[in-house]
């Protein structure tokens, strides 16, 4: 009997390891089965820059464009297949609505709303004013991507950036708010009893060198956020009162993809003025230095891309 039941629970834990194994290999993604349905240049450019299809069509065309190896007439090709969604939420009619009992006409089919960023007439508009040829100057990309954005919310301007080597960290202090303004804070007892408990009200995190065997234990929480603080990226400070003010006043550090030489730094907001957007393009290419720049785009959010010339 002993032996019976042995064999009978031998034969489970087989079938629990076999169960895992085939999940697990269900699960795991693989790059050759994705955008077959692409140009096979095209497909494999995303795919060895690792963009899964749910990511894709959340990038904005400049993303996309900053992609090494992608042309204008591709980004088309991508955008027919994977277009973004930036429609409201539309109620949709309820299956269970009531129906009149006396009636002889049949139910209104419900028409479907054209979706206005799917090859509509805002985005051909748009991108009929960006010469796909043409490099521009500073000013006037600003000014473009300004009057083609399509978005009715306050979108993010963004600098897509193709460097010839992948960089480091790289700090740039922008004259002009870029985006949402950081909030700051300042390593403290009291600061880590409240990570300790899941409350991270800040954007930045400073602290001194000798606070730092404390908030090793926090790793687990703080590095997945990419909150850590390290002396690389000038966090890690004896003086965190006075690297606050930089911070707040504008200084950040950006840095290429860990895997790819891409760069995509935000810069400011569509309803900012042109010359504060101008600015602060300005300030990241100095910091970054166009001798590492073999492609430059500007985009806002969803809109056509705009190559800059660096020269």
């Amino acid at each position: 009997m002993g032996k019976v039941k042995k064999v009978v629970m031998d034969a489970s834990q087989e079938a629990v390891v076999k169960a895992k194994a085939v999940s697990k290999k269900k699960s795991m993604l693989i790059w050759e089965e994705l955008y077959t349905d692409l140009n096979p240049r095209v497909a494999k450019s995303l795919r060895e820059a690792r963009v899964k299809p749910d990511q894709l069509i959340t990038f904005s065309d400049g993303e996309i464009m900053a992609i090494d190896g992608l042309s204008e007439n591709d980004l088309e090709e991508i955008r027919a297949k994977y277009a973004p969604d930036l429609t409201s939420p539309v109620e949709a009619k309820s299956a269970t609505a009531p129906v009149p009992e006396v009636t002889e006409e049949k139910p209104p089919v419900e028409k479907k709303i054209k979706h206005p960023f799917r090859g509509g007439k805002a985005i051909k508009a748009a991108k009929s004013k960006v010469d796909r040829t043409k490099t521009y100057g500073l000013e006037e990309a600003v000014k473009l991507v300004k009057t083609t954005n399509i978005t009715k919310f306050d979108a993010t301007v963004s600098l897509h950036l193709n460097l010839i080597n992948k960089l480091g960290r790289v700090e740039v202090t922008f004259p002009y708010l870029a985006g949402a303004k950081k909030r700051v804070a300042i390593a403290s007892d009291e600061l880590l009893s409240e990570i300790e408990k899941g409350k991270l009200d800040f954007d930045i995190l400073l602290t001194t060198p000798a606070m730092m065997p404390k908030l090793a234990k926090l790793a687990r929480i703080l590095g997945p956020k990419g909150l850590m603080p390290s002396p690389k990226s000038g966090t890690v400070t004896p003086n965190p009162e006075s690297k606050k003010k930089e911070f707040e006043a504008g200084k950040t550090v950006v840095k290429s993809e860990s895997k790819f030489p891409l760069m995509h730094v935000t810069i400011g907001k569509v309803s900012q003025k042109e010359e504060e957007l101008v600015a602060n393009l300005q300030a990241i290419l100095e910091a970054v230095k166009p001798k590492n720049i073999s492609k430059a785009v500007l985009a806002s959010t969803m809109s056509p891309g705009v190559k800059l010339q660096l020269t």
